[in-house]
């Protein structure tokens, strides 16, 4: 089991916890209600740790699995996402409840009851509109850090475009120098021939005087 295939069973362990706890909610009471409430909050964060372990998993994969993985992940930020939703509604129909049952105690205590259910969903919601904070601006790290890699990426392929390029003029430089070396060469046997021409030229008319003055004599 790779890396990646762990943090995943860990995240389905870790989901099915909170909607079970989840679902327990309404049946709790007192100081249980309270255990299980700390409990979800503890088991959400656990899973949004888990996804930035996902998240830097799926973005070290080659680049043909990497869009699965970024599907995969998606669809894991959703379920935390409507998990917390779930969640909030049952601290929501917990706060419904007790106002209910304030409602038939007397109207003394409706009031109370209900600041109470006002202050948990603006802390709700406060919660969650940090946690909406937080999580976009890790998305935003992550896709910053991905351009920063698709940048060095290119600049690695244009250096090494450079070097073949500079290796390939390198090696028209060294044929070059080859061809002007054997040049040279050709240069200076047509000069030597020349040479051995003259000489054997003036050879041959020397003979040719000689042979006239000995035979006019």
């Amino acid at each position: 089991m790779s890396l990646l295939e762990d943090y995943e069973h860990q995240f389905g362990v870790l989901t099915a916890d909170i909607t079970s706890k989840t679902h327990g909610i309404p049946n709790l009471s007192g100081q249980p209600r309270k255990n299980a409430i700390s409990d979800i909050d503890r088991l959400v964060e656990e899973a949004q740790d888990l996804l930035e372990q996902i998240d830097l998993e799926v973005r070290d994969l080659p680049s043909a699995a990497r869009q699965t993985g970024s599907v995969r992940a998606k669809s894991y930020h959703d379920e935390l996402r409507r998990l917390q939703k779930d969640f909030r509604r049952a601290q929501v129909a917990m706060a419904d409840a007790v106002h209910g049952r304030d409602e038939l105690l007397g109207p003394d205590d409706v009031p109370h009851s209900e600041d109470q259910r006002e202050r948990l969903l603006q802390n709700t919601e406060r919660m969650q509109k940090s946690s909406n904070r937080l999580e976009e601006g890790y998305r935003m790290t992550l896709e910053t850090e991905e351009i920063g890699r698709g940048i060095m990426d290119n600049l690695h392929r244009d250096r090494e475009t450079m070097t073949r390029a500079r290796d390939r003029l390198r090696g028209v430089d060294q044929d070059l120098g080859k061809s002007g070396r054997i040049l040279n060469g050709m240069v200076r046997r047509v000069y030597q021939n020349r040479v051995i021409l003259t000489v054997v030229g003036l050879l041959m008319v020397g003979i040719i005087a000689v042979a006239i003055y000995f035979a006019v004599k």
